[in-house]
């Protein structure tokens, strides 16, 4: 009886260590996203957004981390509502520099490539042009209308 509860002591201990690492191993990964989340949310138009769409549960969702096609995390804005997430724009961050950049996923690069990512800075001007309302893409880092 003595040995059984020796047993299951030592196995508890185990499963704690284990969960322990576990948890201490995932940290810095968590603490790195929160910080990118954070990043984001500290952009103007990120700020206004929650403002505006508060009655709306607006929330910020991290859709990708760096791998080896992409090297940004990207992180989605948009309205939650219960198993739904609506996306109003999509921004990636720079691992290396924590630099908040603006995805146009609606240039034309098949919304996979990191062409259509552009500065904040970029972004503010370009959305005011009327060709950031039509079909687009990006020649030597202009914004160029799609003609058909």
């Amino acid at each position: 009886m003595k040995a059984g509860f020796m047993v299951l002591a030592a196995l508890g201990l185990l499963c704690l260590q284990s969960n322990a690492q576990h948890k201490s191993a995932q940290k810095p990964k968590e603490k790195i996203e929160a910080l990118v989340l954070a990043k984001v949310k500290q952009v103007p138009e990120v700020k206004q957004f929650f403002r505006t769409a508060a009655g709306q549960r607006p929330d910020l969702m991290m859709d990708r981390r760096p791998d080896g096609d992409f090297m940004y995390y990207e992180v989605k804005m948009g309205l939650t509502g219960g198993d739904i997430f609506r996306t109003a724009e999509r921004f990636c961050v720079d691992p290396r520099t924590m630099k908040v950049y603006y995805w146009d996923v609606m240039a034309d690069d098949m919304a996979f490539s990191s062409s259509a990512i552009i500065t904040l800075e970029q972004w503010r001007k370009l959305r005011k042009t009327a060709a950031w309302q039509k079909p687009h893409t990006y020649k030597a880092g202009k914004l160029v209308a799609l003609t058909k």
